[in-house]
C-alpha cells in the first residue's frame, strides 16, 4: 500500500467512524454532536475516497443509506414507496448544478421541451421536525409510521393520533367537499411533525419545575414524543403536523397534491414557484432572512419539481430522490471571550460542561451560555479560558461553540480540564468504559435527588400513586423530603402544606405511602436505583435470596451466580450493600417497616424459556405481557435470535415475526399465553433451592 493510499484509508475509516456514530445519536438518542453542514460536508468526502477506492465502499455505508430511527419498542411497517432522505446543498453554486443536472435528465429521456411551465420548481419551507407517513384506508386512519430506514418504520398509530392535525377520518360533509373527493382504498400522505418554539419552550419550562432532563431543540423533543411508549404522556406534547407529499398520486403536479392535501383537511406548508436557480436563490434568501419571525424552526428550503410525471422519470438514487433538493440556511456565528465553563450535574449523574460568555447578539437573542457537551469536545477544541470562541445558534436552548480563534489566545492561558469530583456533592466522578460522559455515581447528590424519588415511587418500583414529579420537587424545595426515609416520615400535615394539595388529596397520597410497605423485595431493590439493577434482576435477586439480609450478606461470587445478574450487576449490588452512605439508609428503611422478604410465588410455567413480544395485543400492552411472562419464569428479549423459545405476536407484528418464520420459532397469540398461563397450575410458595424446570416444549 503505497504512503498516500495508507493516508486515505486511515482518513476514510476515522471519518466513517465520526459519521457512523453522530447519525447513531442523532436518530437514536434526540442528540446533534455536529452540525448538519459537518456531517453533509463529511459524507461528501466519505462518498469521494469510495470512488477512488471501490473497495472501501460497502452495501451498508452511509453514502448509500438512510439514518435509521428504528427502535425494539415497536412494530415495523413496511413503506410501500421507499422514505428517503432529500440530499442537501449550500451555495448557489450547488443549487444550480443540481438543476442543471435534473433538466438534463430529464431532456435525455424524451424530447419534451424543457422550458414549458410545467417544468416549474416548487419552494417550500424546510421544517425542522420528523418525517411521517400516515395511511388512509377508504377515509379512515388506518396506519402512521416514522420513516425509520426508509424501506421500513415503527408503527406509531397510536401517537400520531395525538396530533391534531392528523385527521382520523376525511370526513365529507365536515370538509364541505363532495363524497367523490375522498380517496378511496389506501391512500398514503407524508408530512413532517414538528412543535412550535412557544410551545416547546412552555413545555420545557414544566419539565424545570417537575426536576426533570430539558430536550435540546424543537426536532428533538418531537422525535423522543413519537416515540412515548405512553399515549397519556404523548398526549402532552403539543406536536403539530404539516402534509407535504402523496407519494401515489393521479394528480399531475405537485401543486395539485398540495391543493388536495388543503381540501382534505390537512394543513400545508406555504410554498413558491420559481423557473430557474436565479429566482430559486432569491426566494430562498428572502424566506431565509424572515425565519425568525416564524412560530416554528426551519433550517432551508425544499426545492421540487413540480411535474410529477418528471418526478418518476428522473427517480432517484438509493438514498435520495433526484428531483428535490434542500438548500440549507448557514448557521449564524458569531465570536466572543470564554469568561469561565461550569460543570452541570445532570439528574443521571453525568457532568457537562457549560461555557460562560461575554454578551453577543446572536439569531435576534442575547447570548450568554454555550454548551460544550462534553469533555472529549472540549479536548478537541483546545479550550483555554480567555480563548475567543465561535458561537452558533441552531434551535438549541444552549448555543454551542464550534471553534476558537487561537491566534488571538492570551499569553499564558490556562487549558480548561475536567474536574475531580462532583461540583455539587464533592464526591470522586468516575468514567465508565464506553462512555464518554463523568458522572457521579453518588445518588444522595442533591442534583440527582429529583430522579430518584421518581424512580423510587414509580409504578415498577414502590407504585406509590398520586406522588408525582411535581409534588415530589415541591416536597424537595419546602425542605420535607432529602433522603428516601424522609417519606415515610411524612404527616398529612406535612402533605396540606405543598401548593395546590387538599386535604383529601394530601390523604391519598399519606395512604399510598404506607401502602408501599406491603410490597414485595424485590420492589424495594428496584426502587433503591442501584446501578444496573432493573426491574428483572431485582426480581430474579429477590427470589433467588429470599430475603434483604441474605442479599446484604452475600459475597461477589453469590450474587453473579443468579440467573442474569452475572459480574457487572453482581459487582454493583456488593458495593452498593457496602456503602456506609447507602447501609445506614437501608437499616432506616428496615425500621420504618419497608419489605425485606420476597413475598411472592416461584412460577416456573416458563422456566428456561426466552421469549420475544411483537405487534399489538388486543388486550393488553407489551409491559403488561412481559410482566406475565417474567411472573411465570419467563424471560423476555429485545430481538429474535436462534436463542429465541418463542415469539408472542399480536396484530402488525412486523420483521421479527419475520425473522422467527425464517428460524422456525413458535409463535404464539395473546389468547395462548393466557390459556397456558390459567391452565398450568405451577405455582409453589417461595423456598429455598433453585426451581424445577417446568417446559411447555
Amino acid at each position: 500500500m503505497t504512503d498516500q493510499k495508507e493516508i486515505d484509508f486511515a482518513r476514510y475509516f476515522e471519518l466513517k467512524k465520526q459519521l457512523e456514530e453522530a447519525s447513531r445519536l442523532y436518530y437514536k438518542d434526540g442528540f446533534s454532536p455536529m452540525s448538519d453542514q459537518d456531517f453533509d460536508f463529511g459524507l461528501k468526502e466519505l462518498e469521494k475516497l469510495e470512488k477512488t477506492y471501490p473497495e472501501l465502499a460497502s452495501k451498508a455505508s452511509l453514502t448509500k443509506n438512510v439514518g435509521s430511527d428504528l427502535t425494539n419498542d415497536f412494530a415495523k411497517v413496511a413503506h410501500a414507496v421507499p422514505m428517503l432522505s432529500i440530499a442537501n446543498v449550500y451555495s448557489a453554486e450547488e443549487m444550480a448544478e443540481f438543476v442543471r443536472a435534473a433538466e438534463e435528465g430529464i431532456a435525455s429521456l424524451d424530447e419534451r421541451d424543457t422550458s414549458q411551465s410545467s417544468k416549474k420548481w416548487i419552494c417550500e419551507r424546510k421544517i425542522d421536525g420528523v418525517s411521517l407517513s400516515v395511511i388512509y384506508e377508504n377515509g379512515r386512519l388506518k396506519q402512521a409510521a416514522t420513516r425509520g430506514d426508509g424501506v421500513q418504520g415503527d408503527d406509531v398509530t397510536l401517537n400520531a393520533l395525538t396530533i391534531a392535525d392528523i385527521p382520523e377520518t376525511l370526513d365529507a360533509k365536515k370538509l364541505k367537499i363532495d363524497p367523490s373527493e375522498i380517496p378511496q382504498g389506501t391512500f398514503e400522505v407524508r408530512g413532517e411533525v414538528y412543535m412550535e418554539r412557544e410551545a416547546f419552550e412552555r413545555l420545557n419550562e414544566q419539565f424545570i419545575l417537575e426536576g426533570k432532563k430539558i430536550f435540546q431543540n424543537p426536532r428533538n423533543t418531537v422525535s423522543g414524543s413519537l416515540k412515548l411508549k405512553s399515549v397519556a404522556e404523548c398526549k402532552t406534547r403539543p406536536m403539530r403536523f404539516f402534509a407535504y407529499h402523496i407519494p401515489q398520486s393521479d394528480n399531475k403536479t405537485h401543486e395539485e397534491n398540495l391543493q388536495q392535501l388543503k381540501k382534505l383537511g390537512f394543513h400545508t406548508n406555504d410554498y413558491w414557484t420559481a423557473e430557474n436557480t436565479d429566482e430559486i436563490m432569491k426566494i430562498s434568501e428572502q424566506i431565509g432572512a424572515s425565519r425568525d419571525n416564524l412560530p416554528f424552526d426551519i433550517d432551508g428550503m425544499v426545492v421540487k419539481l413540480n411535474d410529477l410525471q418528471m418526478q418518476r422519470e428522473l427517480g432517484s438514487t438509493s438514498k435520495s430522490p433526484r428531483w428535490a433538493i434542500a438548500y440549507k440556511f448557514k448557521a449564524e456565528r458569531a465570536y466572543t471571550p470564554l469568561l469561565s465553563v461550569e460543570f452541570q450535574v445532570g439528574r443521571t449523574g453525568a457532568v457537562t460542561p457549560v461555557a460562560n460568555l461575554a454578551p453577543v447578539r446572536l439569531a435576534g437573542t442575547t447570548v450568554k451560555r454555550a454548551t460544550l457537551h462534553n469533555f472529549d469536545e472540549v479536548a478537541r477544541l483546545d479550550l483555554h479560558f480567555g480563548d475567543t470562541v465561535g458561537v452558533e445558534k441552531g434551535g438549541e436552548i444552549i448555543p454551542k461553540i464550534t471553534d476558537v480563534k487561537k491566534e488571538l489566545r492570551p499569553a499564558g492561558a490556562l487549558p480548561v480540564t475536567a474536574p475531580d469530583k462532583c461540583p455539587v456533592c464533592g464526591e470522586p466522578l468516575t468514567h465508565v468504559d464506553g462512555e464518554v460522559i463523568l458522572r457521579c455515581e453518588n445518588m444522595h447528590c442533591a442534583a440527582q435527588v429529583q430522579c430518584l424519588f421518581e424512580h423510587f415511587v414509580s409504578r415498577e418500583a414502590m407504585n406509590i400513586e398520586n406522588l408525582g414529579p411535581a409534588l415530589i420537587a415541591s416536597l424537595i424545595a419546602t425542605g420535607k423530603i432529602k433522603r428516601i426515609p424522609d417519606l415515610y416520615r411524612l404527616t398529612i400535615e406535612d402533605l396540606e402544606s405543598q401548593e395546590r394539595m387538599a386535604k383529601k388529596s394530601a390523604k391519598n397520597v399519606f395512604d399510598a405511602i404506607a401502602a408501599s410497605k406491603e410490597k414485595s423485595l424485590e420492589n424495594l431493590l428496584h426502587g433503591l436505583g442501584i446501578r444496573f439493577v432493573g426491574r428483572t434482576s431485582a426480581r430474579n435477586l429477590a427470589k433467588h435470596f429470599r430475603t434483604l439480609e441474605a442479599i446484604r450478606t452475600a459475597t461477589v461470587e453469590d450474587l453473579q451466580n443468579v440467573n442474569d445478574v452475572g459480574e457487572r450487576i453482581g459487582k454493583s449490588v456488593y458495593e452498593f450493600f457496602h456503602t456506609p452512605l447507602y447501609t445506614n439508609e437501608i437499616d432506616e428503611l428496615v425500621a420504618l417497616g419497608l419489605p425485606t422478604e420476597f413475598k411472592g410465588v416461584v412460577k416456573t410455567l416458563f422456566q428456561g424459556q426466552t421469549a420475544v413480544i411483537t405487534g399489538t395485543l388486543p388486550s393488553m400492552d407489551r409491559d403488561e405481557a412481559r410482566k406475565l411472562i417474567e411472573e411465570n419464569g419467563g424471560k423476555v428479549a429485545g430481538s429474535v435470535s436462534k436463542k429465541t423459545s418463542w415469539v408472542l405476536a399480536g396484530e402488525a407484528a412486523g420483521s421479527k415475526l419475520t425473522k422467527a418464520n425464517e428460524l422456525g420459532i413458535p409463535v404464539h397469540d395473546e389468547a395462548w399465553l393466557l390459556e397456558q398461563i390459567n391452565n398450568t397450575n405451577t405455582e409453589r410458595p417461595a423456598a429455598s433451592g433453585e426451581p424445577e424446570q417446568t417446559s411447555l416444549f
